[in-house]
């Protein structure tokens, strides 16, 4: 199985001989806290938009983030940005509490469906291959949840290895 994958990933970089400097869409997955698929579209030169299919909290949400992107360096000779963006998303999560009846020595759990809502950031350092149409990236991705158990619905961090085809 891992000689097999080697190889069609060796000959998926053999045979996408490209440049990608100029791309203007990316689709990609992203593994980690909050994993997923991405699609980003370049609206100009260094402002993108990013709509993310994720499972996150217990659930799945699709987010939206407008980014900026710059030189992560002084020069650009190493291909690396830094993107940084702000978003939102929206999903349905499964929740369960314990119910404690004082009567009874059972305990029941409650099942449920909640509504997923709220504000993401964005950052991330992503180096894009200068021979192949492939970008890999370490990001960041902060939320605020509105209907959240959590300590006042703030989730951090949330860090994630990103892996792109650029097209």
């Amino acid at each position: 199985m891992k000689r097999t994958l080697t190889i069609l990933i060796l000959v998926l970089f053999a045979s996408l001989e490209a440049f990608n400097q100029n791309y203007l869409q990316s689709a990609g997955v992203r593994l980690g806290a909050s994993s997923g698929f991405t699609y980003r579209r370049m609206f100009d030169t260094n402002i993108s938009g990013e709509i993310m299919l994720l499972s996150q909290n217990h659930g799945t949400v699709i987010a939206f983030l407008v980014q900026k992107h710059r030189p992560a360096l002084l020069f650009n000779d190493l291909n690396l940005n830094f993107i940084w963006g702000l978003g939102a998303h929206l999903g349905m999560a499964d929740r369960n509490e314990i119910y404690n009846d004082p009567y009874n020595y059972d305990h029941s759990y409650h099942y449920y469906n909640t509504i997923q809502l709220g504000f993401d950031g964005f950052v991330s350092f992503e180096y894009e291959m200068p021979s192949y149409p492939v970008s890999f990236s370490l990001e960041g991705k902060p939320y605020i949840e509105f209907f959240d158990d959590h300590f006042l619905g703030i989730h951090l961090p949330v860090i994630a290895f990103g892996a792109r085809y650029n097209f």
